[in-house]
C-alpha cells in the first residue's frame, strides 16, 4: 500500500519521527543498555518503595521482579504487570513512571516482570516467566499483603497478560480479577486490514511485527499461548482494552473485542483516534492522561 501522511494528533507529532524497519542486534544492545541504566539510577519517590524480587527456579534461571509499593502499606490490590518491548526490549523509564502513578492513585502495588527476551529466549520463556511469577505471587500472597491479583501489559506484555490469563483459565484458577490490555500484540498471522496499511508507522510496524512473530516462535511448532487471538474467550475476568488508530495491531483489538463480546465476557474498549503504538510514551499529551484516568478508573472499580 502506498504510503500516506498520518494526521497524529498535535502533541504526538514527536514519536511521527521514531521510524524504523528492523531491531539490529547493535541497536537492541544499545538501547537495552540505556533502559537498565536509567532505570537502575532513577529514584522511586518517598513515601513509595522499590524492591527487588528474586525468584528461585530449579529448571530455569532465576527470575527478577520489581516490586512498586507505598511503604507500609497492606490491603491493595496488586497488578501483574508485563512490559512491552516486541519480546526483545526492557522495560523503560515511562514504565517505572506508569507503575508509581498505578500505586499511587489506584492505589495498588505493582509487581513489574522482567520477562527473559529475544532473540535468546523465543517462545514459550517469556510465557513460562509469566506463569512462574503468577505462581510466585499467588504463593506469597500474605508477605505481600494484596487483596487482589489483576494483570496488565502493554503491546508484547499485552500479549503475555491475556496469555496469563487464558492459561490461569485453563488450568482451574480463578485468582485473576481483572485484565488491563494497552495495545496488545495478539496473533501471528498477518491477515486484518491494519496489517496491510501500516506498513511504515512510527513506533511500531507491520514490518517489526513479522520480524518479531518470526523470531518468537523460531523453536515451537505449539504457539497455543502465544498466538492468543485464536483461543476462546470464555469466563475470563473483567478487562480495559486500548488501541491506537495507526498501529498495525489495531484491528486485532477490534477483533479480541468481538470475540468477548460474543463470549459474553466484560470489557470495556478505547479504540483511540489519530494515535500510534506506543502513545503513552507522552505523558503531557491529552490522549495520555485520558487513557491514564480511565486506566485508574478501571483498576479502581470494584471486583
Amino acid at each position: 500500500m502506498p504510503r500516506h501522511k498520518l494526521n497524529i494528533t498535535h502533541d504526538l507529532q514527536i514519536l511521527s519521527n521514531i521510524k524504523f524497519t528492523k531491531h539490529s542486534a547493535l541497536a537492541r544492545h544499545l538501547m537495552n543498555g540505556l533502559y537498565k541504566t536509567t532505570l537502575a539510577l532513577s529514584k522511586v519517590k518517598p513515601p513509595f518503595v522499590k524492591t527487588t524480587i528474586v525468584i528461585k527456579r530449579d529448571q530455569h534461571d532465576d527470575l527478577i521482579c520489581d516490586h512498586y509499593y507505598e511503604d507500609g502499606s497492606f490491603f491493595k490490590p496488586i497488578i501483574l504487570y508485563f512490559h512491552g518491548g516486541g519480546f526483545q526490549m526492557e522495560g523503560t523509564i515511562i514504565h517505572k513512571q506508569m507503575y508509581e502513578t498505578y500505586a499511587s492513585l489506584v492505589p495498588a502495588s505493582v509487581f513489574a516482570v522482567k520477562y527473559r527476551l529475544l532473540p535468546e529466549y523465543a517462545y514459550p520463556h517469556a510465557f513460562y516467566d509469566a506463569i512462574d511469577t503468577f505462581k510466585y505471587v499467588l504463593d506469597n500472597q500474605q508477605t505481600l499483603g494484596y487483596t487482589h491479583l489483576y494483570v496488565a501489559g502493554d503491546s508484547a506484555g499485552g500479549n503475555l497478560a491475556l496469555a496469563l490469563s487464558l492459561w490461569a483459565r485453563d488450568n482451574g484458577y480463578q485468582d485473576i480479577k481483572k485484565i488491563m490490555l494497552i495495545y496488545p500484540v495478539l496473533t501471528k498471522h498477518h491477515t486484518l486490514a491494519s496489517h496491510f496499511m501500516y506498513q511504515d508507522t512510527p513506533m511500531w510496524n507491520q514490518v517489526l511485527n513479522d520480524a518479531m512473530w518470526t523470531m518468537y516462535l523460531k523453536d515451537t511448532e505449539d504457539d497455543t499461548y502465544a498466538s492468543v487471538l485464536e483461543l476462546d474467550m470464555h469466563d475470563l475476568p473483567k478487562i480495559h482494552l486500548e488501541t491506537a488508530q495507526f498501529d498495525p495491531l489495531r484491528d486485532e483489538g477490534i477483533l479480541l473485542e468481538k470475540k468477548v463480546r460474543a463470549a459474553k465476557g466484560n470489557i470495556c474498549v478505547y479504540h483511540t483516534m489519530n494515535t500510534v503504538h506506543g502513545y503513552d510514551a507522552i505523558q503531557s499529551a491529552s490522549i495520555t492522561k485520558e487513557m491514564m484516568q480511565k486506566r485508574i478508573q478501571f483498576l479502581k472499580e470494584s471486583v
